[in-house]
């Protein structure tokens, strides 16, 4: 082994930090008491280092906010405060680079309004007073505005950007066993 040498894989996944912490997450939305253990099993098990990326909707709103959709974040304000969060995990990103590390990718959690990468969420009747919605009556196909600003980040920054994946383990109606399965068959593809 070369002087300064380590085990290191030099393999980064970026990881949204309600999938680390689900104390981050919206009340009446966990389920799992404090991680998704089996997520980070997979990622252990493919040798991935993990950067958290901050929870945006957290530290705006704070933990106690109502539930949001995606149409009550896109606004100016909102998106400034993202787009502040996506430069700084460019800026990690494009560290690794310059180290020779590889970001095989991001993780995210399908379904959030900021987080979501295949499906988000939209209502024009939230707003205003907080009134009894279903959440999952508000799911759409698309993606939040935090992944909107973060590629748009990415590109700006003249880096690819990376496969994202979205685990949509919010949604009660999906088994998780489904979930889990076709996540590690993404982890195993980007780590080839």
């Amino acid at each position: 082994m070369l002087r300064n040498e380590d085990y290191r894989s030099k393999k980064i996944i970026f990881v949204s930090s309600c999938l680390l912490n689900t104390n981050n997450k919206v009340r009446g939305l966990a389920r799992y008491p404090g991680m998704c253990k089996e997520v980070f099993d997979t990622l252990n098990k493919y040798g991935l280092g993990i950067n958290q990326m901050q929870c945006p909707e957290t530290l705006y709103l704070g933990i106690n906010r109502w539930y949001h959709t995606k149409n009550l974040y896109d606004c100016h304000g909102f998106r400034t405060f993202c787009r502040g969060l996506a430069e700084q995990v460019v800026t990690y990103m494009e560290e690794y680079v310059r180290a020779g590390y590889q970001t095989v990718g991001i993780l995210t959690c399908d379904g959030s309004p900021t987080c979501g990468i295949t499906i988000t969420s939209w209502d024009d009747r939230w707003g205003g007073a907080p009134a009894d919605l279903e959440y999952n009556d508000a799911i759409i196909e698309g993606e939040g505005v935090y992944i909107e600003e973060l590629k748009k980040a990415i590109v700006d920054r003249g880096l690819e950007v990376p496969p994202i994946y979205g685990l949509a383990i919010d949604d009660e109606s999906v088994d998780m066993e489904k979930i889990l399965a076709d996540y590690e068959e993404f982890i195993k593809l980007v780590c080839e």
